[in-house]
């Protein structure tokens, strides 16, 4: 076949109006063009740049915890990074993480919200398509979806003999029972002391391969836990989404040692939430109120916001919440947002203004008063007292 000549750049541009999505093209580690439907002034990529560099082969994909995914081709000093994408928008809250963690003023939310709205959610195997067709004209290969199967380990294969024997199926139950009582009580202290003399478990025989057995593991533990968390109170999408984010981390593991410390963090986790929860809540309706104001932290809540969530009245959730927790719902509210203050102030690439913003108080001048009512002290000052 004749060869012919192409413009990588007018490539890009076409692949990006055609999809929707943002296309960048990177020379010798250089960013020297992005094609996008809107400007991207804050663009996620930031994020994840440092592992998407680090990703071989001519084609490859990344998909971060919040499960935005990236593709990657490279030819030689060149590097295309398309998306991110996911399967469905962002949430408002999840816009608002988003946001945070790319440190946008609140005067460029509205124009991040339009940028990060306007980008096509699409299905994975369609991106690994456009990656296919653009990597065929730059390094002359092709490739087909089924080229991109889950990397397994290089391990060698699993002994069956002795793995699984009558009474390691007894141990290995009632050590799943134990974990499970640890995370649904929240007993952070009680988990971390039953870790430094946790038992050997012999798990039963999930894959022939040594990383994909493991992993395999961990998916069925992941989601036994993440149930007992539910039956504990947890919110059932806080769980699913927690559980889709450690089974994300898993399934980009690419070495059997990573998994010990995964593990534990995941447990560990489950069990702060747990913690977290019944610290906070008594009661059905507490419950309701509690995952209401998380999944809203970044909205100036009201009263009557919640009301309408559960279904009663203003009024009557007022009354029945300051009977039950002792305080009035506002106080409440004002103190989950400062608790996550709290959290948030520990990391100092963040300014006060900002976390003001992403926390929905009016003002830093508001946040700062509310701050010290609360706490005795400002934002600066708790800052630098930690």
């Amino acid at each position: 076949m004749k060869a012919f000549s192409f413009d990588i750049e007018y490539l890009c541009e076409k692949m990006s109006d055609m999809s929707g999505l943002p296309i960048r093209i990177y020379k010798k580690g250089e960013l020297i063009k992005t094609y996008a439907n809107v400007s991207l002034i804050y663009d996620p990529v930031i994020l994840y740049i440092d592992e998407l560099n680090n990703l071989s082969g001519n084609v490859n994909y990344y998909i971060s915890e919040n499960f935005d995914y990236y593709g990657i081709i490279n030819s030689k000093d060149l590097k295309i990074i398309i998306g991110p994408s996911r399967l469905s928008p962002l949430n408002n809250q999840e816009l608002s993480d988003l946001a945070f963690s790319l440190n946008v003023p609140n005067k460029d939310m509205d124009a991040f919200i339009t940028s990060m709205n306007a980008i096509i959610p699409m299905p994975l195997d369609s991106i690994i398509q456009m990656m296919c067709t653009i990597n065929h004209i730059l390094n002359n290969e092709k490739l087909n979806l089924s080229d991109f199967q889950i990397k397994e380990s290089k391990n060698e294969n699993i002994n069956y003999e002795n793995l699984s024997s009558p009474s390691d199926i007894y141990k290995n139950y009632n050590i799943e029972k134990q974990i499970i009582e640890m995370v649904k009580s929240g007993n952070v202290e009680l988990l971390n002391n039953w870790v430094k003399n946790a038992p050997s478990i012999r798990s039963g025989v999930l894959s022939s391969n040594l990383l994909r057995h493991n992993k395999n593991t961990f998916i069925v533990t992941t989601t036994l836990i993440s149930r007992a968390a539910i039956e504990a109170g947890m919110a059932i999408e806080d769980a699913f989404k927690l559980s889709d984010s450690f089974i994300q981390k898993c399934e980009n593991a690419k070495d059997i040692n990573e998994f010990n410390a995964l593990q534990y963090d995941m447990v560990l986790t489950f069990t702060k939430e747990i913690n977290i929860l019944k610290n906070k809540t008594n009661n059905h309706l507490s419950n309701e109120v509690y995952h209401y104001i998380v999944h809203h932290i970044s909205e100036a809540i009201k009263t009557e916001d919640i009301a309408n969530s559960l279904y009663i009245s203003r009024s009557h959730l007022s009354t029945i919440f300051k009977k039950s927790q002792g305080i009035s719902l506002n106080e409440y509210i004002r103190q989950i947002k400062i608790d996550k203050a709290k959290e948030l102030l520990k990391d100092d690439s963040k300014s006060i203004v900002l976390i003001s913003d992403y926390l929905g108080f009016s003002s830093s001048s508001h946040f700062n008063r509310i701050f010290k009512k609360i706490t005795g002290i400002t934002p600066k000052e708790y800052r630098k007292s930690i």
